[in-house]
């Protein structure tokens, strides 16, 4: 039996991306993953938890002086990984 209509895998896989619609989810946690690429070393062995919630990206860190460091420069870090997710996911960062 041949099959008349063949599909690419990659659209296969976007086809099926939207029909479950999971593209904000991925999106998601590809931005998660960036975080500690993004931040560095020092910032990842910091980091004890993070998640998005409602587009905002909360970060719990384990050091206040990290956090006061990162709190200053907040705006350029969501820029940079809304840059490198390629689209705008984050609107706010939320340190704790």
């Amino acid at each position: 039996m041949r099959r008349s209509k063949t599909m690419q895998i990659n659209a296969l896989l976007q086809l099926f991306i939207k029909e479950f619609k999971l593209e904000k989810g991925l999106l998601e946690n590809r931005t998660l993953n960036l975080w500690d690429e993004v931040m560095g070393n020092m910032v990842a062995k910091a980091t004890r938890l993070k998640y998005i919630k409602d587009g905002k990206l909360y970060v719990y860190l384990s050091s206040s002086v990290i956090r006061h460091e990162l709190f200053m420069m907040r705006t350029e870090i969501v820029k940079e990984i809304n840059r490198r997710v390629g689209q705008d996911i984050i609107n706010d960062l939320i340190l704790k």
